[in-house]
């Protein structure tokens, strides 16, 4: 049985977000509001849709200028002007994107052992909200297909 957790943040800028944690197996889970409908419809997907983004080794990746990186990070750190990476030696943790066939994210959560859990919740918020304004492209898009959901994955490990 998991715990589930909510959180939510105004900001004058933003909407309000919410974040939802819990267990999963030993893994901890930071997902955002709509991660499990998105996840849902991305599992519902028509079966021919699944299969021809298969056969087309349609694979997605960070636009230009954008994604996950060292800089994202910094950006995180000096905007919420909290220390992410604190006293920590190592951090692995993986993002889970949800996206939509023009590469938007619609959803997002970070996963990582639940022993390295060092995030604050404001630290995880700002990286998610970072995180649901990155951009994708798609490589082997199929031409066919006009909708679509789609998933990636990009795991982040820094040795400190």
């Amino acid at each position: 049985m998991a715990l589930s957790v909510c959180f939510s943040f105004n900001e004058l800028k933003a909407q309000e977000v919410h974040v939802f944690a819990y267990a999963e197996g030993s893994n901890a889970v930071f997902e955002t509001d709509g991660f499990d409908g998105y996840s849902q419809k991305l599992q519902n997907q028509n079966k021919t849709i699944q299969n021809t983004l298969e056969k087309s080794h349609t694979k997605a990746q960070y636009k230009a200028h954008n994604g996950f990186s060292e800089s994202f990070f910094n950006l995180v750190k000096s905007e919420k002007k909290e220390n992410i990476f604190k006293a920590e030696k190592e951090i692995h943790f993986s993002l889970d994107y949800i996206l939509n066939e023009q590469g938007e994210a619609l959803a997002c959560a970070i996963i990582m052992p639940k022993e390295q859990v060092f995030l604050s919740a404001s630290e995880i918020q700002a990286v998610l909200q970072e995180a649901m304004s990155h951009k994708f492209k798609y490589i082997n898009k199929p031409i066919s297909i006009s909708n679509f959901y789609f998933t990636v994955t990009y795991s982040y490990n820094n040795m400190l």
